[in-house]
């Protein structure tokens, strides 16, 4: 998309306008931004596995013009998915917000079903983008998938990091091989300028909140049953995630509102306007 500007003037002009906040709940400091006007339907977005909040930075400049709009980095300060899940939901109580629209990328789709599983009153509708299901067969075969993280933790936590985010970054643009010449050059510039600054720390806490999931409980489809169907997906016809764990993730929201987009696994951050007007027409 050759009409882009730079990611870092982007991100720059975003943060002026929608400056971060910091609010200590559940024992953990949450960087948080909140925005749009009070009392209008909620949206929470979640952050795939690099676990920045900043890759939402256009929807909250498009959803809060008629929604109330909250991202956050996940904080460190707990380790496991299921805490993390109860840890938002405490956050948007302490924010204000009685229910709303849940919507995550990748890693981030997992923890919207934790969040609709454990606290199914905070959640309105859900938006699922580019990840699977959490049942028992997606979590056995994720075991089998995620097997050398043990070790990848491991070397993290002993390697000389700054010369680890080069490679980090290739294989992240792996992902992204279909994507057009300037899509490419985009998200290259994009991850360029988050592991700038971006703490060995933060990249061990969400690797292991990864590897842990591989041992929670599965979720069923009975656990979304109060959803009602209020459910939307937009799935990458190619994807990090098997055809087989998107099937999965079908059987188990049987009534969703399914799209496939040509993007891969990084469409959330490319197709704005697509995953806007999905959020959108769930009902809150």
């Amino acid at each position: 998309m050759s009409d882009r500007m730079r990611f870092s003037d982007e991100i720059k002009a975003f943060e002026k306008e929608f400056p971060y906040q910091r609010l200590t709940v559940h024992g953990a400091a949450f960087r948080y931004i909140l925005a749009g006007k009070p009392g209008a339907p909620a949206v929470v977005l979640l952050n795939g596995g690099m676990n920045c909040s900043e890759m939402w930075y256009r929807y909250v400049g498009e959803l809060s013009k008629d929604f109330r709009v909250l991202i956050f980095d996940y904080p460190r300060e707990i380790e496991t998915a299921p805490e993390t899940a109860d840890a938002v939901s405490e956050l948007m109580e302490h924010l204000g917000i009685d229910r709303a629209i849940v919507a995550g990328a990748s890693f981030g789709g997992f923890m919207a079903q934790l969040i609709a599983k454990r606290h199914p009153e905070k959640v309105a509708g859900l938006g699922l983008f580019s990840t699977a299901a959490l049942t028992e067969n997606t979590i056995r075969n994720g075991r089998k998938k995620y097997l050398l993280y043990p070790i990848i933790l491991w070397y993290m936590k002993h390697c000389n990091y700054e010369k680890l985010k080069p490679k980090i970054i290739a294989g992240s643009m792996k992902q992204a091989e279909n994507e057009s010449e300037d899509d490419r050059r985009f998200l290259r510039e994009m991850f360029e300028y988050l592991f700038s600054d971006y703490p060995k720390e933060k990249d061990i806490h969400i690797t292991g909140m990864m590897v842990g999931l591989m041992k929670t409980e599965p979720c069923r489809k009975e656990d979304f049953s109060f959803l009602n169907g209020n459910v939307t997906m937009l799935l990458p016809e190619k994807d990090f995630f098997s055809p087989y764990e998107q099937r999965e993730l079908l059987d188990t929201f049987s009534g969703a509102r399914v799209a496939y987009v040509k993007n891969g696994h990084f469409a959330t951050v490319l197709e704005c306007e697509k995953y806007c007007a999905a959020i959108r027409n769930l009902c809150v």
